[in-house]
Formats: C-alpha cells, structure tokens, sequence
C-alpha cells in the first residue's frame, strides 16, 4: 500500500476512498515521494544496509520535477565500477552552448545524493560543498575533514589541506559531490579520494571534466512535456485549461528549469496573467541583458530573471536587490536579513514575509536551516542592477552598528557577521576601520570564539602586504595556530609571548589591553618567550614522526623534499611553512633524497633496499628501482635528469636510468660500504666515498673506475665536486677534510680544526668555499 501510494504521488494521480476521490498529488508530490523513499530505507524492494548520512545536501525544490532517464544514468555513473570521478555540464538545443546555467544540474546531483542505493553504496556519507567563482578552499577542505567525523582540522593552506585530505579519505567510503565548479585547480584540492570514494561535480565548463579525466554526462534542456509539466506545477493550474499563450511561455522560457520556475510562480494561480507574462518575456529588455552581460550565451534566460523581478512590487524589488550585497553561494540567515531591513521600517514579521513571497516566486530558495540563497544567474542579474555596490555594503554595516553600541566584537553571532565584517568592510572601502579591528584583541576573541583559526587568520590577508603591522599579527596567529586550534582559551598568552619583544606602537596597544586581562584565568608570559614572527628563525617545519635524514631543495628554491626514518619523505612549501605532501610508499628507513634539475621529480634511496622515483606535483610513486643487496645510502641526479648514481652498502654503486627504471650498470671497486656520491656538472663522472677510507672517480659512461683517491685514515662521509667538476672536497672520521684534483688525481691539502667526524660538506656556488658538519657539534 506504501508503494502504491507513493508511485501515485510521483505520477500525480487521485486515489479514492469510501467518501470518493481525494487529490493526494499536492505541488511537492514529487519531492515529497524521493524524501519517504530515502525515509523509508527502500531499495528496490528494501534492504539492511548501512545508509550514508547527507552532510549539506539541498532539500529538492518545490515542484521537483524527476527526470528519470538523466537521474538513472547519472546515477549509474556515480556507482559504476571504474571509480572515475563523473561530472555534469549543461547544453541547451537552443543556444547550442556547454555550460547553460539553470538548466538543473544541482537539483539532478541533490536527487542523486538522496537515493538511497546511493547512499548505501557510501556508508560515510555523502557530503555537498558548494564552492562557485571564488571558493574559501582552505576553509572549505577543513569542513570537509569535519564533515568525515575528524573534529575542526585546522588547514594553513590549501596544500596542507591536501596533503591532510588524502589521508583522511583513505580509509573512507564517501561520495563528494563539488557543485558549481568554476577551475579545475578548485577540484584539486579536494582530489585526493581514498579507493572507496567517488566525486561527483557540476559544472557550466565540460573542459574542467576533461581535464580532470573524469566521466562527463552532458545536461539537456527539459523535453517539451516535462516543460510543460514544471510550468503547470509551480502556475497551480490545470492543464487541461491552460491558454495557447502558455505553450507559448515554454517555447520562449527555452524549456530550462529555472526560467520556468520563475514565470509559473507570477501567474501562480491567475488564470488571466498568461498573456502578460507572455507580453513581457518578448518585451523583455534583451539589448540592456547584452550589453550588462556581453559574454552572456543565453540573454533570453537573463531576460527571465528580469521579467520576474520587475514583476515585484517597487518596495519588494529594492528588497530583493539588496541581495547583491552578500558573497555569492552563501546562505543568508534570516536573522541577517532582519538586521539589514530594520532600518528600512521592517520588523521581523514583515521580513518574513518578504522573505516568502521570493521563495514562492522561485526568486529565493530557503534550506531546512531557514537560510536564504540564490541561484547564482539570479544573483549576477541583481550585481548589474545596484549602481552603488559600496553604498550597499555601508548599508549592511551601519545597519549592524545598530547592534555593536560597545564595538563591533559586541556584534550579534547570527552565523554571518563574524564570518564577513572583514570583507564587507573592505569593500564599504573603510580599509583603515577594517586595520583597527583587526588590531583590537576583542575582536580577535570574539571572531575565534564564533569560528576558527583559518577564518580569523583570513582577515589579515585583506590588508597584505602594505600594513606590517598586520602582517606580524597574523603570523603569530599562524605559529600559535597548532594551539590556538586545540584550546582557544590560549590565544592571549600566544599572541603576548610571540608579539610582546616588537616595538610597534599599535601592537603593544593591544598588548597593553590583553594584559589587562578579563574575569577569566589564563597564563600569561612576563617576557617574551615564544617564538617571535619576523625573526630570524623564519620557521620550524614539523610532520615527521622519526628523525630527519636528509633534506634536498627544488632549483627554484620554492620547495624542499625531506627524507626521515619514519619511511615517509614530505614535500615543503618553503614560503609558507607548510607541508605539501606526503610521499609514502618505502618499507624502511629514507636515507637519502635528490630532486631532478627541472624540479618536478624527486628520487630516495632507502634501507629497503630499493629507490623510488616520485613525481612531486601530484605526490605520486612513479617507479621502484630494485638492484641493491644492502641499503642504499646516498643518491645523485645527473645535470640532464635523465640518470641516478645510488651508492649502498653492498660496496657498489648503481646507475639507473630514471624513464626506463632500468639498472644501466653496476660499478665495482669499493672494499667497504659506499657512503656518498657526487656527479660532476657535465655528468660523465661520478666520485665516491666508502667505509674503505678512499674514494673512487668513475666514468659513467663506460662504467669503469678511473681512479682512486687515497689519503684519509678513517671512513670517508660525505664527498662534495665542486661547480668546475675540476676538484672535490671528501668529509671523514679521521676529523679531516680533503680536497683533491680529479684530473690528476692527487691531494691537494688537507683542512683541519674539527674535534670530531665530519659528517657532511658542500661547496659554495663560486667554488671558492666549504661548509662542513661534524660530530663536534660545529660547521666550519
């Protein structure tokens, strides 16, 4: 009986009983069908398996309309078995475009998102991020991590994001679906899926669905009488009695959703408005569509929106474009929307019904939250209206002052105004006002206790990189960030101990207010024992678990690869402090690591025995390279990239070639482990140091020793060539360096002053100097 009946609501038919018949097809018969399917657990008859649960997944919209060939195929493709990620675009027959906005990709993926074989495919869950033009990525990676159960991950950077992301998602099973994708480098920082995860994502652009390699399905417009259907829906009328004017309606409304939603909710129930709507859809201003948007593909749908909000009345209209003064693809609180209109004259009853009426004209979609949204056609239409985008946004500020008589961290937590004073301030062009605030420990407190870290250290990047002031503060925010994150009753004693040494009179303003303190108890730093920004520690890089063997840095010195013996080696970025990635993939120690001269790939040499080759932008092993039957102490990349000296414990040295991941030859001659190998810049020589107490100059190309440096007492460290290729300078236990002349062979000198093996050596770029390290706790 429960199929039965939910088949008829989805078909729009009549049951009748004993009293006669009944309409039981109500306007959100269909939406209201797809929520007790998933309510009901229904799979094909019914099954016992675990359900993902939605993490802010859109309700489907009034009147929803199943399109039942394109959900079925979409959803086959979300849960087929090559686990590509699949996308979907829009094209429209009639303007014969890719990327036709309002056709219904993101109420298609909604509907997907909710079936409930979906849901069983992905038991942890099926997460919606919205992301559009300008996405907060960090922010939106740290729910992301919320959403899979992690708490409130802080992320710094979109990388570090990435890197964390990838592995959270390993173990996962989960769908995320990405909608509104604007770059593809957007999508990358959410693509790093565990094997059990698929992403789904919408998209105007097919060339970001090709160029992630993912499954494209290709959105058309509605088919004549699923048209005409959605139409008669949201008009609350019968079709049978609809005029010729309405067919023509469909035909000038190009058979797209959203234009459709719109005309049908103003003739909604008014029978005789047909012929005016009609009437303003062919006299809609399409010349003013074109020149406020001359990239526009698709003016008649532009000209939709304008027929509908000039239906308005004058004082709703002025409402509705105040819209424009929100970031696009955030929900508005209906408290916000209060506070903005109480100056107006409304009160909270008149807002609401403000409020309503948009919703009922599909001019404004309300989630189960009460939030407000807008499609984002809708709000580029209402952006072109506003001729004064400042004064809007000074508008929204005074009218929240209203609320802020102590200041603006008085302000009300209405889950906006903490998360957007910063930008709204900048864009009422109140800069200076904006550099108080952010100076002001209040508001500091205040934001932290209403968001997070990345939030509160995001408004510092708005006055970048003219105010230093702002620049120190935010990035004490940032060193204290690891604590900050865990307990935010810190940030005092964090932001005092790191910023308490620094002579700026605005910021030992703040200082003076912290240490005034509050009723709460909290540590605070009587001198400046924290680490400071701006010092000459630039900044400590932690993530390892085991110690740090070896660290190697790209050409454009942007990045470092470190080496550790908790098997992993990391990418850096240099700049920012933060991790990149991690690469894992080694069953032992990493001992050694070298990046290729064009930066993008990196080798290591390990304890297991092996060396892998990494491909550095995507994080990715590319080959193992197995031959050594010891450790693999020490590697060196050839100038042209092409070739690796790898140095073991098996008392040889190996040459691969890194395209093949081919052993090109083994070169044999050391009696004692092989600690070190430098290539000489023209990368036809090789030179080694062994536990044997020489080292050895080699021919590469013909695999043959050419000679042997004697002269050390004890084992021979570390081997440096320097940028001539003419000389090298060896490193050993005997307490001593040694420079040598490669071509004749012979020692040069010998330099002494360390108390202790020398462990390691490098030669300035000019060839004239050595740095070397030793066991005595000094560089010379």
């Amino acid at each position: 009986m429960v199929v039965r009946g939910i088949s008829d609501l989805i078909a729009g038919k009549r049951d009748s009983d004993e009293a006669g018949w009944q309409e039981v097809a109500a306007k959100n018969a269909s939406a209201f069908a797809f929520e007790v399917l998933a309510n009901l657990g229904c799979k094909d008859g019914g099954s016992d398996g675990e359900i993902g649960r939605l993490v802010d997944v859109p309700e489907l919209p009034q009147n929803f309309l199943p399109r039942a060939r394109d959900f079925r195929k979409i959803k086959n493709l979300v849960l087929s078995e090559d686990k590509k990620t699949a996308g979907i675009t829009g094209a429209s027959r009639k303007v014969g475009v890719q990327g036709m906005g309002g056709i219904g990709k993101s109420v298609l993926a909604a509907a997907v998102a909710r079936d409930d074989e979906v849901r069983q495919a992905f038991p942890d869950g099926v997460i919606w991020i919205t992301l559009g033009q300008e996405p907060k990525l960090a922010q939106r990676q740290s729910d992301l991590a919320e959403s899979l159960g992690y708490g409130k991950v802080v992320f710094n950077d979109v990388q570090q994001g990435r890197t964390r992301l990838s592995d959270l998602l390993a173990n996962k099973s989960c769908l995320i679906i990405l909608d509104d994708v604007w770059n593809s480098e957007h999508v990358e920082a959410f693509n790093r899926l565990g094997p059990d995860c698929r992403m789904l994502i919408t998209t105007r652009n097919s060339d970001i669905i090709t160029g992630l390699g993912a499954e494209e399905y290709c959105l058309d417009v509605l088919e004549d009488d699923e048209a005409l259907k959605l139409l008669v829906d949201w008009s609350g009328q019968d079709e049978g009695f609809l005029p010729p004017e309405a067919h023509e309606v469909v035909e000038k409304c190009g058979n797209l959703p959203l234009t459709l939603a719109m005309i049908g909710a103003m003739v909604h129930n008014r029978q005789d408005r047909w012929g005016l709507a009609l009437h303003r859809l062919q006299n809609a201003d399409l010349d003013k569509i074109r020149r406020q948007f001359p990239n526009c593909s698709y003016p008649d749908l532009m000209g939709a929106v304008q027929v509908s909000v000039d239906a308005l009345e004058p004082d709703v209209q002025s409402r509705y474009l105040d819209f424009a003064v929100f970031p696009e693809d955030t929900p508005i609180p209906e408290a916000v929307l209060e506070t903005f209109w109480k100056p107006e004259g409304l009160d909270e009853y008149d807002t609401k019904e403000v409020l309503d009426l948009l919703v009922n004209r599909s001019l404004a979609r309300r989630d189960r939250d009460g939030r407000l949204s807008l499609h984002d056609l809708q709000f580029d239409y209402l952006r072109k209206q506003v001729e004064d985008l400042t004064e809007l946004h000074n508008r929204l500020l005074e009218a929240y002052r209203q609320k802020c008589r102590d200041g603006w961290h008085t302000g009300p937590d209405d889950g906006y105004f903490f998360q957007h004073l910063a930008s709204h301030l900048i864009k009422a062009g109140r800069k200076d006002e904006l550099r108080t605030l952010l100076l002001d420990f209040d508001w500091m407190k205040a934001k932290l206790g209403a968001t997070d870290v990345p939030s509160l250290v995001a408004d510092y990047d708005s006055l970048l990189p003219e105010d230093s002031d702002a620049f120190l503060v935010r990035d004490a925010l940032r060193l204290s960030a690891h604590v900050i994150a865990g307990d935010k009753a810190q940030l005092a004693g964090q932001v005092l101990g790191r910023l308490m040494a620094l002579s700026s009179l605005s910021i030992q303003a703040m200082l003076y207010h912290i240490r005034g303190g509050g009723d709460e108890s909290w540590i605070r730093p009587l001198i400046p024992s924290l680490t400071p920004p701006g010092g000459p520690l630039l900044r400590t890089l932690k993530g390892h678990a085991g110690p740090v063997s070896a660290v190697a840095v790209t050409p454009d010195g942007r990045k470092a690869v470190s080496a550790s013996y908790d098997q992993t080696l990391k990418v850096w970025d240099l700049e920012r402090g933060e991790e990149v990635r991690t690469l894992k993939g080694h069953s032992g120690w990493v001992i050694a690591v070298a990046v290729t001269p064009d930066g993008r790939k990196a080798v290591s040499s390990s304890d297991d025995q092996t060396l892998k080759v990494w491909d550095l932008e995507r994080g990715e092993e590319v080959r193992t390279l197995k031959g050594h039957s010891g450790w693999v102490i020490a590697v060196a990349v050839t100038p042209d990239g092409r070739k690796a000296v790898s140095a073991s414990g098996d008392r040889t040295l190996k040459v691969w070639d890194l395209e093949r991941g081919e052993e090109v030859r083994t070169l044999k001659g050391h009696s004692g482990w092989v600690y070190a190998v430098a290539v000489t810049p023209d990368g036809r020589k090789a030179v080694s140091s062994s536990g044997d107490q020489t080292l050895k100059v080699w021919d590469l190309e013909r695999g043959e020793e050419v000679r042997t440096l004697k002269g050390h007492s004890g084992l021979v460290y570390a081997v440096a060539v320097t940028p001539d290729g003419r000389k090298a300078v060896s490193a050993s236990d005997d307490q001593t360096l040694k420079v040598w002349d490669l071509e004749r062979g012979e020692e040069v000198r010998t330099l002494k002053g360390h108390s202790g093996s020398v462990r390691a050596v490098a030669v300035t770029p000019d060839g004239r100097k050595a740095v070397s390290a030793s066991g005595d706790r000094t560089l010379k």
